[in-house]
């Protein structure tokens, strides 16, 4: 009788410290339910699969805004400034794991930029004599990240100068998720560990007088496009004003992609800037 009593009394006190559990457990974010460790072998592993296109045509919208001259808007939050005289569009054609050619055009039609990339062979031009585009500016990064080979991913990496791969987890923005790169570094990647999707990138631009300019992409509005989940939108922050945002016009599935036009093409503007060339993408 003594033994069952004392067991009984163990029973209560042990229901009080899980009665008092209980509520944080139910509301802890979703996100952690989801989440288990990973290395940076695993992770490529899970992203591999996210690959679902094999040839597309892009059309990109960007509008630019003036990341230094926000007003607060009726909310108390800041609208950066519109600049539509900096806008452009984007003509990217890609090849899963071979071939990236992007055609940044002002709104006249005309090429400012060129970008060819098939396998090893790499041509980028700058052909606006007055308007300057560096390889982040112009790059589709989250378009990077699908491939079936982690050293591709690697190097997608490593164009947003994030050179260590090690994945650990983070807190951000009230959701936790799978952090590709140093720990304390300002360049890192954040990875969904629900989705495995690329959710932003991170880095840092040095200035002149020694402090630095916080810089993130943000990919949002995920659609499925051909069976491919895709980020409509992806915007650009600087100490988190927003300076630039891609819009996704169009995506369309290509049986055959031109790469000897585009060959063409780049070779062209390489040899004779004068030159013009448009690619019959009908074909």
């Amino acid at each position: 009788m003594k033994n069952l009593e004392s067991f009984q009394i163990k029973i209560k006190f042990l229901i009080i410290p899980v009665l008092i559990l209980i509520p944080f457990l139910v509301f802890l974010p979703k996100t952690g339910s989801a989440f288990f460790p990973l290395n940076w072998s695993d992770l490529n592993f899970q992203m591999r699969y996210q690959a679902q296109w094999y040839r597309v045509r892009l059309e990109n919208r960007i509008e630019i805004f003036d990341p230094f001259a926000n007003k607060m808007g009726e909310v108390g939050k800041k609208n950066p400034k519109f600049m539509p005289e900096r806008d452009y569009v984007q003509i990217i054609n890609w090849k899963r794991d071979q071939v990236l050619v992007i055609e940044t055009r002002n709104d006249e039609g005309q090429l400012m930029h060129l970008y060819y990339e098939n396998g090893d062979q790499t041509v980028q031009k700058q052909i606006d004599p007055i308007r300057f585009f560096n390889l982040n500016e112009i790059m589709p990064h989250y378009l990077r990240f699908l491939t079936k080979k982690s050293e591709h991913r690697e190097q997608a990496l490593r164009e947003f100068n994030i050179e260590d791969f090690l994945v650990s987890q983070t807190w951000h923005e009230n959701q936790i998720y799978y952090r590709i790169g140093i720990q304390g570094s300002d360049h890192y990647a954040l990875i969904d560990p629900k989705t495995f999707f690329l959710q932003s990138l991170h880095s840092s631009i040095q200035r002149a007088n020694g402090s630095k300019w916080k810089l993130e992409v943000k990919f949002s509005k995920f659609k499925k496009y051909n069976r491919q989940e895709y980020p409509q939108i992806t915007e650009y922050f600087l100490d988190g004003n927003l300076f630039k945002r891609v819009s996704l016009i169009k995506a369309k599935i290509l049986s055959r992609l031109p790469i000897k036009e585009l060959k063409e093409m780049a070779m062209t503007r390489v040899e004779t800037l004068p030159a013009t060339w448009t690619v019959d993408y009908a074909r």
